[in-house]
């Protein structure tokens, strides 16, 4: 199984962090981490979703999530040390 890491881009509204929980349990799918927070719009979060499957379950996966109403933008992050560390120092120097 190949680990795969999402950015998901979301409004701010209450329940959303539910549906998009609730969608991967539903389908039997594992959060194995999973970092919110709101964006410099206070009208959005991003979410950093980790899971892991094969490559036609990641595929599911963000077509289901792309049919939720609050979900804005997806996007598949580099999952390397070097990129999740260059990512944070981003984050951190904003």
């Amino acid at each position: 199984m190949k680990r795969h890491t999402l950015s998901v881009l979301v409004n701010n509204h209450p329940g959303v962090l539910q549906r998009v929980a609730g969608l991967f349990g539903r389908r039997g799918y594992n959060i194995e981490s999973l970092a919110v927070g709101q964006t410099e719009d206070p009208e959005l979060s991003r979410m950093i979703i980790v899971t892991s499957g094969d490559d036609h379950t990641f595929e599911q996966i963000q077509k289901q999530l792309n049919k939720l109403i609050d979900v804005i933008q997806i996007d598949e992050l580099a999952d390397t040390a070097s990129a999740r560390s260059s990512e944070i120092m981003e984050v951190d120097q904003a």
